[in-house]
């Protein structure tokens, strides 16, 4: 299975065009959230439904997403994922949108309880999980030397082992690390780049290409 993610669009015209171009070569494409840059929510339909006319596409909202963005996901042919599960090449996909609060206030914005019960009611081992923030402490680092990464997401990643935790938010986080069996992977386009293919086999081995 190949699998296109990106995140940290921004409303960006040139991001979307080079990620829809990108994500027509993959099995199934995940947009990991931030794709306005505090709206408008239609903006985001127009963007998913281009997209998803070429693959099936999996969204969640970001932290600078407004939060009829979810109304504008469900309005396109993209599935929405937060706070949901779907059924996909033989992987349970889950997800949930948003960021923690931090230091700067942004829109879509969970306590780390109710981020905690949402994945863990719908989270299973061995799936793919699709969050917009990174879990704490990993690929989440700023270069103002903080760490902006959820705990709750890194309960669930130590929890259920998930094979991928795929994610954005911290623009300048981009990469794939390794925590257990679980491949971690920051598939931001925000600060550069372009997002990132990620290939499985039927054994779970995860090889990722991050696209300049």
């Amino acid at each position: 299975m190949i699998i296109y993610a990106t995140a940290d669009l921004h409303d960006k015209e040139d991001r979307e065009a080079k990620a829809v171009e990108l994500a027509s070569s993959s099995d199934v494409a995940l947009v990991c959230g931030d794709i306005t840059h505090f709206g408008p929510a239609e903006h985001a339909t127009e963007f998913l439904n281009r997209m998803a006319e070429r693959v099936k596409t999996l969204a969640v909202p970001g932290n600078c997403d407004p939060f009829d963005v979810l109304e504008a996901i469900d309005r396109s042919g993209a599935v929405n994922l937060h706070g949901k599960r779907v059924r996909f090449e033989g992987y349970d996909f889950y997800g949930f949108g948003g960021a923690i609060p931090g230091m700067i206030r942004t829109i879509f914005e969970s306590s780390e309880d109710r981020m905690y019960e949402e994945l863990s009611s719908i989270a299973t081992e061995n799936g793919i999980m699709v969050t917009h923030v990174p879990p704490k402490g990993h690929l989440d680092h700023t270069l103002h030397g903080f760490n902006i990464g959820s705990e709750s997401v890194l309960r669930i990643v130590e929890e259920k082992r998930p094979v991928l935790n795929v994610f954005g938010h911290v623009h300048e986080g981009v990469g794939k690390e390794a925590l257990g069996p679980t491949t971690l992977v920051n598939c931001s386009a925000g600060y550069s780049g372009h997002g990132c293919y990620i290939r499985m086999d039927k054994n779970d081995d995860v090889e990722v290409e991050f696209i300049p």
